[in-house]
């Protein structure tokens, strides 16, 4: 019995010459060809193949074969870039793979492939259900969602870098080269984690493009009102500078504050109940309070108007008064029963009278001030009716006894004068 590789041998050299070698070169080219294929032609060389289109007013630098992305993925490339029609926009044409499922709401974006500035076209969806782009349908590349391109930050950096100076700028770069402590490695290790930070904002522009449209409104305010936040931060700094100045007293009250908390939770614990009773009561007291807050406003503003007039009858040290004889009409109660002399009870208010409101009455008392919702009238039943003369423009008044005195003097000196 002959051995398997005697015979594997005996097939071998059976072969013409050459066939092994072309039956390996087969064998390569079947998994080398399509590679070839896909790295030239791109994810879209084998297929279905979808094209969208998309319009912008600058195409930053677009060219022929720049990669597409869908979430960071390489699925086509742009197949065409020309000017519109009206010269005024860039058309772009993309060719995607088929397979590709992009939501309708998805826009488009120019961004920076690598730090050498190499474009890519990252299309990015706002939802992960359809409706799908078609063949032939239109991406949006809102002109406000770009991200800053190189040439511009290359122009805004060469434009600060001038306006830093030469000296400024190599003591900026001594500084900076001290505060990493003279370490090459830890400056490596930032510039290499450049590309992950421009990653990072990259992903997060739209969150960073919010929250600077948010603050756009408030640097404007703080410009227009930059002597007011200068002098702001003046009262700031002084401020602490004198909690500064104070820091002994700080340190005492620290080193006091737990003894005196303790103090305070024993007296807590002490009266919580008189503490929930007072709670309990301001809980009462509180919409009294409110409903009758027309009235304590009025009482605020009439008060002190009212002690301004007191104060003026203050003259020459002494309190100067004198009785109006004439006044205006007044509520009177017809059947208001009167107290003999000498009757000390305390009569009970009727609650049914009221004065009801007339032009010309002098009205005082509470009564009068104002109520809310009506409150406390529901028992008025019994009106008064007005009493006296009417309201005149230029009352008697009754001379106290100072003013007689005076009179009486002057009167004695025109005597004597023989006036």
């Amino acid at each position: 019995m002959k051995h398997p590789e005697t015979r594997l041998t005996a097939w071998y050299k059976q072969l013409p010459t050459g066939t092994l070698q072309f039956v390996i070169f087969l064998a390569i080219a079947a998994f080398v060809i399509p590679y070839g294929i896909n790295f030239i032609a791109g994810p879209e060389g084998f297929g279905d193949k979808i094209t969208l289109k998309a319009q912008m007013r600058d195409a930053f630098g677009l060219t022929k074969g720049t990669g597409v992305t869908v979430r960071g993925v390489d699925v086509g490339t742009v197949s065409k870039v020309t000017v519109s029609g009206d010269g005024e926009a860039a058309d772009i044409t993309m060719v995607l793979r088929g397979d590709v499922r992009i939501p309708k709401d998805s826009y488009m974006q120019v961004t920076m492939a690598t730090m050498a500035g190499i474009q890519s076209v990252d299309i990015i969806p706002e939802s992960a259900t359809g409706p799908y782009l078609t063949s032939g349908d239109t991406v949006s590349a809102p002109a406000d969602r770009q991200p800053q391109q190189m040439d511009s930050l290359i122009a805004d950096a060469a434009t600060v870098l001038r306006s830093i100076g030469d000296g400024t700028l190599a003591t900026v770069g001594d500084e900076i080269y001290t505060a990493l402590g003279n370490n090459e490695k830890t400056l490596t290790t930032l510039l290499s984690n450049g590309s992950q930070l421009a990653s990072l904002v990259r992903r997060s522009a739209p969150m960073l493009r919010g929250l600077l449209g948010e603050w756009l409104p408030v640097l404007d305010a703080m410009s227009e009102n930059t002597a007011s936040f200068e002098r702001g931060m003046t009262t700031a700094a002084t401020f602490t500078d004198q909690l500064d100045a104070q820091q002994p007293v700080f340190v005492y009250l620290l080193d006091r504050s737990p003894k005196g908390l303790d103090h305070a939770r024993t007296l807590f614990d002490k009266y919580r109940g008189t503490f929930g009773g007072v709670l309990a009561n301001l809980t009462v007291v509180e919409p009294i309070i409110s409903d009758r807050q027309p009235a304590l406003a009025t009482g605020l503003k009439t008060i002190p108007r009212g002690m301004k007039d007191l104060r003026s009858i203050v003259k020459n040290g002494r309190a100067d008064f004198s009785l109006i004889a004439t006044q205006g009409p007044v509520c009177l109660f017809d059947d208001e029963p009167r107290s003999s002399i000498g009757d000390l009870d305390v009569a009970s208010p009727d609650v049914t009278r009221y004065c009801p409101p007339g032009n010309g009455y002098a009205q005082r008392g509470a009564v009068n001030a104002p109520r809310p919702n009506d409150l406390g009238t529901s028992t008025w039943t019994r009106p008064g009716r007005a009493s006296g003369p009417p309201v005149v423009d230029d009352p008697v008044l009754v001379p106290n006894g100072a003013e007689l005195l005076d009179w009486w003097r002057k009167l004695e000196e025109r005597a004597k004068n023989g006036n």
